[in-house]
């Protein structure tokens, strides 16, 4: 979070892995609201923690994955050969644990965590998906104006 792009921008923190359903879905959706909401105030990053047993398998196979939903905004890789959330919370110490793929955080313009969402309700769920939407969209809107 000290990289010069994400400061004194809202950022939006997406914990996941390429290989996991509810992780492309919600990839997708965070693509999509990216690519229409354009702002100078919002970041999207993703730490991916991978399954490939090497680092240049895991590069490659982030870069298909971004190819083939279209995703602008980073993903770096956070881990690979294992998606152990025991080691997914060596990475992210400020956290309790992480309890699941996917996970957001939400982190405000002066750098506090507002808000982490655990879990994904895609398309499928129906009107889960459309409540989720909705609180997605409603807190960003809320934590940009500030």
């Amino acid at each position: 979070m000290s990289d010069e792009q994400f400061q004194d921008e809202v950022v939006v923190l997406q914990i996941m892995g390429s290989w996991y359903p509810n992780c492309l879905d919600e990839s997708r959706y965070y693509s999509e609201y990216f690519k229409n909401n354009p702002s100078n105030d919002l970041e999207f990053v993703a730490l991916a923690f991978e399954y490939a047993k090497t680092e240049e398998k895991s590069i490659a196979g982030l870069k298909r994955f971004k190819d083939k939903v279209g995703i602008e905004y980073p993903i770096l890789l956070a881990q690979y050969s294992s998606s152990d959330k025991v080691e997914a919370q060596k990475k992210l110490p400020m956290l309790n644990h992480v309890l699941s793929y996917p996970t957001t955080i939400f982190i405000d313009k002066k750098g506090k965590v507002r808000k982490i969402h655990t879990g994904f309700n895609g398309p499928a769920t129906g009107n889960k998906y459309v409540e989720f939407k909705k609180e997605f969209e409603s807190f960003l809107n809320e934590i940009l104006a500030e």
